[in-house]
Formats: C-alpha cells, sequence, structure tokens
C-alpha cells in the first residue's frame, strides 16, 4: 500500500513544530526556560548537571526526595486527532449506505469522505510527555543522587493520498463498489528514553574557588516506535503495541562542571549521553523510523542574589531526535523571584538557534507547605497552539 512508502513525509514537517527542549521534564526548571545546567537545585540536578550536587550540597544536608514528576506538551494546531475521527465516522457512514444500497446517502457520505480527506493533507500533530523521580542523599566527600526518569517524543501525520480522492469522486451512486481500506494513511513516529542512574558529584577548590565535577553512569532502555496504518483504521493509543515497537537496553554516562568563581554566580557545562545510540524501529514493508539518543552538550551560567536568580543555557550542540525531523538547539533564559519564605515564581522563555522549532514561554511557581513539602507546577505555551505543564512534588527531611 502507499502509506508504507511515504514516511518520508516527516522530512516535510513544518518549521513551527515545538518539541520538548529536553529529555526530561522538571517543574522548577522549565518554568526558567529549560535552564539548569547552573541554575539547578538538589532535586533536578542529576537530571541536568550533576556536578550541582556537589554545590548544592554546601548550602543543606536534607535528604530530598523528588516524586513524582509528571509533564507533557504538545501541539496539534491542525486538528488532526479530531479530523481523522470525523474521517472515520464518514467512512463508516459510506461503508454502511453502499451495503445498504441507499443512493442517496451514498453520494452524501462520499462527498463528507472526499472533505476529510482534503482538510487532513498535510496535518501534523506532536507530543511529548515524561515522569520522573530522585533522590539526592545527603554525602560530604561525595554527594550523590539516585534517579528514575522516562520522556516519550511522538510526532503524527496524516498522509493524504489522491488516489482515494480520485477513486471516491468516481463512485457511482446506482453502482457502487466495495468499500476498500484508504492507501491514505495516519502515521506516528516516536522515541522514548529511561534512564535509571546514580548521579556522583566530587567537590574540589582551585585557588579557593569552589568546583565540581560530575558523573553520572546510567542504564538507559531506548524505545523506538512506528505505527503506520489507514487513514479508517488509524487509533493513536495503538502506536505502542509490541508489534510498532523495538527497544534495546545498554550503558550510557553523563559527565557535568560547576565553579563558583565570585559570590552568587555559578557557571556550569554538561555532556549528556555522551554515548551515541541509535534504534530502528519494527519494519513496516521494509521501512523503519531511526530514533537517535546523542551527545547533548550545554554551558550555562546563573547568577543569585539573596531573593531572585536569573540564569541562561546555550546548547553547545545540535540535537536530532529522528532522521527524518531536523535537529534542534536551543538558548534558554529564566528567572525565579523567591517572592515569601513560602512562594517562589518563575518566567523564562527557549529559542531554537535552527528555528526548527516554535519559541516556547513558560510561567511557573514552587510553594513550600511546611517544612518538608514542596508542590511546583508549571505552565509552557508557544506558537502553533504548542501547550505543556508540569507538576511535581518533593520532601525535604
Amino acid at each position: 500500500m502507499k502509506f508504507v512508502k511515504t514516511i518520508t513525509c516527516l522530512a516535510l514537517l513544518p518549521s513551527s513544530m515545538a518539541f520538548a527542549g529536553s529529555q526530561y521534564f522538571e517543574a522548577r526548571t522549565d518554568a526558567m526556560g529549560g535552564t539548569g545546567v547552573a541554575s539547578a537545585n538538589r532535586e533536578s540536578a542529576a537530571y541536568i548537571n550533576p556536578a550541582l550536587l556537589g554545590l548544592n550540597a554546601r548550602k543543606t544536608n536534607d535528604y530530598v526526595l523528588l516524586l513524582p514528576v509528571l509533564g507533557a506538551d504538545g501541539a496539534d494546531k491542525d486538528d488532526m486527532v479530531d479530523k481523522i475521527d470525523t474521517l472515520q465516522d464518514s467512512y463508516d457512514a459510506l461503508d454502511n449506505a453502499i451495503s445498504a444500497g441507499n443512493a442517496t446517502d451514498i453520494e452524501r457520505y462520499r462527498d463528507d469522505l472526499i472533505s476529510d480527506l482534503q482538510g487532513l493533507q498535510g496535518n501534523t500533530a506532536y507530543v511529548s510527555a515524561g515522569v520522573g523521580f530522585s533522590l539526592a542523599l545527603p554525602t560530604k566527600r561525595i554527594p550523590m543522587a539516585i534517579f528514575y526518569k522516562t520522556y516519550l517524543d511522538a510526532v503524527g501525520v496524516a498522509d493524504i493520498a489522491q488516489t482515494d480522492i480520485d477513486l471516491l469522486t468516481a463512485i457511482d451512486p446506482l453502482n457502487p463498489p466495495t468499500l476498500n481500506d484508504l492507501d491514505s494513511a495516519g502515521i506516528i513516529a516516536a522515541g522514548a528514553t529511561s534512564d535509571l542512574g546514580v548521579a556522583l558529584s566530587m567537590p574540589l577548590s582551585i585557588v579557593n574557588m569552589p568546583v565540581t565535577i560530575g558523573v553520572t553512569p546510567k542504564l538507559q532502555r531506548i524505545d523506538s516506535f512506528f505505527y503506520a496504518v489507514s487513514a479508517n483504521n488509524f487509533e493513536a493509543s495503538d502506536f505502542d503495541d509490541d508489534k510498532y515497537r523495538n527497544d534495546e537496553t545498554e550503558f550510557n554516562i553523563d559527565l557535568g562542571v560547576a565553579m563558583q568563581p565570585m559570590e552568587g554566580m555559578t557557571i556550569g557545562l554538561s555532556g549528556r549521553n555522551l554515548i551515541s545510540k541509535e534504534v530502528k524501529s519494527q519494519p513496516i514493508a521494509d521501512r523503519v523510523v531511526n530514533y537517535h539518543v546523542d551527545p547533548m552538550v550545554t554551558a550555562g551560567i546563573a547568577y543569585d542574589w539573596d531573593d531572585f536568580t536569573v540564569t541562561t543555557d546555550i546548547d553547545l550542540t545540535k540535537y536530532e531526535r529522528f532522521d527524518e525531523v531536523e535537529g534542534t538547539q536551543y538558548w534558554r533564559l529564566g528567572g525565579e523571584m523567591r517572592a515569601t519564605d513560602w512562594m517562589s515564581l518563575r518566567v523564562g522563555m527557549r529559542h531554537d538557534l535552527e528555528d526548527t522549532t516554535a519559541d516556547i514561554y513558560s510561567l511557573g511557581a514552587g510553594f513550600s507547605i511546611g517544612r518538608t513539602f514542596k508542590l511546583d507546577i508549571t505552565g509552557m505555551f508557544g506558537d502553533e497552539d504548542a501547550y505543556g505543564g508540569v507538576i511535581q512534588t518533593s520532601y525535604h527531611f
């Protein structure tokens, strides 16, 4: 069928598509535009820059349990999912009308189905989602954290075949043929990474300047998905069925450096997923989708006043998730105001230097409830109806 030969249509995704900018969700860092290489706290340092565990250990020796982190973002500016549902209703109605020999309904639902197909041409959608936890331990010599996170990227494309429109247009309501599956297809390409690791930070001092080095050995599972079926049979929730999934589990490593050259200033550098991986999806008619997990090197700087933090990060490498989709390279900017001893307000933005994705803006807040419990929430929005959110709770004891 035609749709299994047209996965290259993923290369036609518009530049305004907006993927999540990191390979994790964390409410405080996402609220500040995804920054964190120089500004992450103990709850999130294992995700971003393990070296920061050592710097933050100088401020407190509490245990910190981050459980859970829940985040998602996505965009369906074309209402592709709803349009496919409408198409399937028209298809079923036409099939029933043909079976009943009702010429009036055949003509009506044929025209509806043609209109539905035309309305889906060029439609795309995406979603990213993630969960995670971490436990930071107050060890003095080698501050450490145990963590787990899972992150998913998925891109959906409506691939409309002109042959469907031509065949439907030619249907004679008085002598209709049997209705076959459409050549037009719904396609989902997706990838997921799941990390279980231990982040270690080694404090140093160079001419009385605090310096820390971090390393995170981790077990990493990578899943690649390729789901392509006729549009009349498309069900988005089926994309992760085993017959559309391939996975590999291997070792990977993150490294980080952080330093404080002057009071209040932190400079950081992190390299995540330093061992490149590529996982091919299960084939459909000899076609596969390759999902990449490549090194991501990011530099950051943050400055802390008593009640304010400002920070910025920049990716030093370009990151490509799929062969068929252009890569991204982000500049991020954010800030936090500790308005009271129980509430913090945050704002941020990120910009793709490759102009592959839309600019994303974020707002968030953190609340301390009692001495041990914290709640953090974040909202994100951007062009082309891109929206997202993160919520997490943490416990300090």
